[in-house]
């Protein structure tokens, strides 16, 4: 019956094997590196915010500057008027909708046009003092990766009144 035994000393005592523990450990810590570093924030979704100015309107954009695949996120973008703005018109960069998933946005449009690959969001007069806040909610497209034109205009019909030029990197 000896082929029936343990070999104590390699079971038990690890005789031959003591460094084969400190190997499966390095390569569980490898698959925590990720893990921690998305929980800390550096992978992704911190919000920055950007704004520009012009003599009758000041347009800020807070939204992340880097995504995951697959990530939701939110956009807000606030126009504060200075003087009447007749017809707004809020222009999104072609990152909002190429491989990216808009799932709303609050307060829904007037009406919506594209000018190229750009979204043209139509809103209603401002008076000077008013301020629109939009808020966009999308989906990063598990497949996209890299640099992505996030670039908000603001237009008078289609006299640009001020412009926020942003990039979302997207990691793979």
């Amino acid at each position: 019956m000896t082929g029936d035994a343990l070999d104590l000393a390699r079971v038990r005592d690890l005789k031959g094997r003591r460094g084969h523990p400190w190997i499966r450990r390095a390569l569980l810590g490898l698959l925590v590196v990720p893990v921690v570093l998305a929980l800390s924030g550096a992978l992704g979704q911190p919000t920055m915010s950007s704004s520009a100015s012009g003599a009758r309107a000041r347009l800020t954009l807070d939204a992340p500057s880097v995504l995951r695949g697959g990530l939701l996120w939110r956009a807000r973008i606030a126009v504060r008027a200075r003087a009447q703005i007749r017809h707004p018109r809020l222009v999104l960069g072609p990152g909002y909708v190429e491989g990216m998933q808009l799932n709303t946005v609050e307060p829904a449009p007037a009406s919506e046009a594209s000018r190229g690959r750009r979204l043209v969001f139509s809103y209603d007069t401002l008076e000077g003092g008013d301020v629109l806040v939009v808020y966009l909610q999308l989906q990063t497209d598990p497949t996209t990766d890299g640099r992505q034109d996030a670039t908000i205009a603001l237009d008078d019909a289609t006299r640009p009144l001020a412009r926020v030029a942003h990039t979302i990197m997207v990691l793979p």
